[in-house]
């Protein structure tokens, strides 16, 4: 009987770890309209790395695909 709480207190701190490392960014964080966009680095289709700076000074499109097509 005496397993019970201690189970549900192990399981109440094993939830709350989880859902506090997804949080939300702060909006402070958060880029607005017109910001320079953050530099990053992406795997590329046919093998290899794309970079933002890759494109310096041009516009750029990106599409983000979960599968073939």
């Amino acid at each position: 009987m005496r397993r019970t709480p201690i189970l549900l207190a192990g399981l109440s701190i094993v939830l709350l770890a989880a859902c506090s490392r997804n949080a939300p960014a702060p909006a402070s964080a958060l880029p607005r309209i017109g910001d320079e966009a953050p530099g990053f680095t992406l795997p590329a289709a046919g093998g290899g790395t794309i970079a933002l700076s890759d494109f310096a000074g041009r516009p750029v499109l990106l599409y983000f695909s979960m599968g073939p097509g």
